[in-house]
């Protein structure tokens, strides 16, 4: 009687065995959902091939040209300042001690420090409180001035210096004094003036200035080096 009844024993530990593999082979293998979402577009982005290329320098493309418009519109926002407000503005620093209520604006001291040297944007009296306004500066803007100051300086006295040669040479072949070439090349510079003055290039504005225009602004840039020193 006994072994039969460890036999029985035997045989339905088997049997549970057995289903406990069965179990075992019925469960799947869970896979997280953020590890599913990786490979999901990683299939995507390689079914894509290069039509997913094309569309990255599309995009980049048009990015650029964003950026592009946006300096256009930063560049054309620059040049647009009424010279009355930024003498307004000389005006009440001043006389801020008098309680003008000047407050420092960054915007129209950068305008003024760009077209400093353009007498039909700073007048005169204009460019007469600039130097006053200037000589507080100091540190990295201080440095700047005199070095663009000293440039524009040493570029008249070439220009001068090349003039008076190529007069003297006019003068020896010609036997005349040129008054009429000097008179067209006058209405040229005008002309060239006119269609330069607000495209920002300043090699180009100085090219298209006549001689006494360049004088003028040999004589404010000797200004800010006589009045604006070097620092110790």
């Amino acid at each position: 009687l006994l072994q039969p009844i460890a036999s029985q024993n035997e045989s339905n530990q088997g049997a549970m065995g057995a289903g406990s593999g069965k179990n075992k082979v019925r469960r799947k293998k869970r896979i997280s959902k953020h590890v599913q979402d990786a490979e999901d577009r990683r299939k995507a982005k390689g079914e894509g091939g290069e039509g997913g290329e094309g569309e990255n320098a599309e995009g980049k493309q048009q990015q650029e040209g964003t950026s592009s418009a946006k300096k256009k519109n930063r560049s054309a926002n620059r040049h647009v300042k009424d010279p009355a407000e930024a003498a307004s503005y000389l005006s009440s620093w001043k006389h801020r001690e008098a309680g003008s209520g000047w407050r420092f604006n960054t915007n129209t001291q950068a305008w003024l420090l760009r077209h400093m040297y353009e007498t039909e944007k700073v007048p005169k009296a204009t460019f007469t409180n600039l130097v006053e306004y200037l000589v507080g500066c100091q540190g990295m803007t201080r440095r700047r001035l005199r070095e663009d100051a000293a440039r524009r300086a040493l570029r008249y006295k070439e220009y001068e210096k090349k003039t008076k040669s190529n007069d003297s040479e006019e003068k020896a072949t010609s036997g005349g004094d040129g008054g009429d070439n000097e008179a067209e090349a006058t209405e040229a510079a005008a002309a060239q003036k006119k269609d330069t003055e607000d495209d920002g290039n300043d090699e180009a504005r100085w090219n298209a200035l006549d001689d006494h225009d360049k004088r003028k602004e040999y004589k404010r840039a000797r200004k800010i080096l006589d009045t604006i020193k070097e620092e110790d």
